[in-house]
């Protein structure tokens, strides 16, 4: 399943055959990683509006695939929230401009399944109330695969034109974490 998401979120962006021809080879040799990335982010998951350690791991992932990278996007009407949102961009001469989006907070859920990596995480709400934590919608497989289209397409940069926008979204469940595009270009 985490191989068609992928590989559908790249072929989107890239649509030659010789790419095309290499794809699986290209997953294959990143699909370690992307499980081990993905069952290290089910297992910290953060709510949203406090998406600290999570948009820190994504700005330092794209950061090391030589993407530019802008931190703590986003405002919200409540003056005690920082906008965790993540803005990762890669020119890479004339051609589209692509956006790929995904969301990176976590549900106050209790995490019922019993697997090694299932979150534990307790936290405090907004409300001063303890709750547990659960990337109960599948924010951590749109991270990893986030990441996964990151890292091969900047490999691929022989391949391709154009400018790659990546944007990490905040509070995405609260539905308060969206911002207009107008502040994305402004950055």
């Amino acid at each position: 399943m985490k191989k068609i998401l992928l590989a559908f979120s790249l072929l989107v962006v890239v649509a030659t055959s010789t790419f095309a021809q290499s794809l699986d080879a290209m997953i294959d040799r990143e699909i370690a990683q992307l499980v081990s990335t993905y069952k290290m982010l089910h297992a910290s998951p953060e709510l949203s509006h406090y998406e600290v350690k999570t948009s820190a791991f994504l700005a330092d992932q794209l950061r090391s695939f030589g993407y530019t990278v802008t931190e703590r996007i986003g405002k919200y009407d409540r003056p005690q929230f920082t906008g965790y949102g993540i803005v990762a961009v890669m020119k890479n001469g004339d051609g589209p401009t692509v956006l790929v989006r995904a969301d990176i907070d976590a549900l106050p859920v209790e995490e019922k399944n019993n697997v090694p990596y299932a979150s534990k995480v307790k936290t405090k709400n907004e409300l001063g109330q303890e709750v547990p934590v659960m990337h109960a919608c599948g924010h951590d497989v749109h991270i990893t695969n986030l990441i996964g289209t990151a890292k091969i397409l900047a490999s691929l940069k022989d391949q391709w034109r154009g400018t790659l926008v990546l944007i990490g979204q905040p509070a995405e469940e609260t539905v308060d974490g969206g911002w207009p595009l107008h502040e994305i270009s402004e950055t």
